[in-house]
This record gives C-alpha cells, sequence and structure tokens, in this order.
C-alpha cells in the first residue's frame, strides 16, 4: 500500500500540462509536496491548496517583459477619466494588467510631486 505523499506525487505527475500549468509548475508542486514527511498533518492541506490554485485557473508565470527604458504615451479618454479633483482620502482600484497605463500613472504622480515641492520651496 502506498504513503499518502506518494499517492499525491502520483497524482500531481499525472496532472494534465494546460494553459493553467506548465511543466515547472507541476514540477514546483512535487518540490513543494516533497518537502512534507508522510505523517505530516499538513500535507492533505498543502496538496488540495496547491490543485485548488490550478482548478481555479491562478497562472504563476511572470508578466511578458515590456522595455522599461520607455514609456508609452497614451491619449486620454475623458468619459473614462477620474478627473483632476484632489482627494486625498479617495483610492481607486485599477484592474487589469495594462502596464503601459500604469507606467504613465507613476510618471503623472512623480510630476505632480516635482510641481508640490517646488511650489512648497516657493513658499
Amino acid at each position: 500500500m502506498s504513503s499518502l505523499k506518494e499517492e499525491y506525487l502520483k497524482k500531481a505527475e499525472d496532472l494534465k500540462l494546460t494553459n493553467e500549468l506548465n511543466q515547472d509548475q507541476k514540477d514546483l508542486i512535487k518540490l513543494i509536496l516533497d518537502k512534507f514527511d508522510d505523517n505530516d498533518k499538513n500535507l492533505q492541506n498543502i496538496y488540495q491548496f496547491l490543485i485548488k490554485r490550478i482548478k481555479l485557473g491562478f497562472v504563476f508565470d511572470v508578466a511578458p517583459s515590456v522595455d522599461s527604458k520607455q514609456i508609452a504615451l497614451l491619449k486620454k479618454d475623458e468619459k473614462l477619466s477620474f478627473g483632476d479633483f484632489i482627494d486625498p482620502n479617495q483610492n481607486y482600484l485599477i484592474i487589469g494588467e495594462n502596464y503601459d497605463a500604469l507606467k504613465n500613472l507613476l510618471v503623472i504622480e512623480r510630476e505632480r510631486e516635482r510641481e508640490s515641492k517646488f511650489l512648497l520651496s516657493l513658499m
């Protein structure tokens, strides 16, 4: 009779490679499972956690690399804009993987910080 750990390692080996799971991730799952003893009470929880990540479609890959020495200039869309009001108590959640837009927001924020420091130095 095989141990629980061996059973989980076999199940991990039998996982099909898909868009949600590549070979490196599969090897990582086996490596993590291999770190636990067969009689460890957390073995089952760890296995379920790792498998659930795959079933939910979480991706562990690194985002595609973008040239970090360049900034894309984006055109402002007034209908989608947050507005120019200043409200320090308001936070916004930006959903998506729009790296260029986030880089532009960083540039805008740095510009605002420079302007505010300049205005403070004039006072």
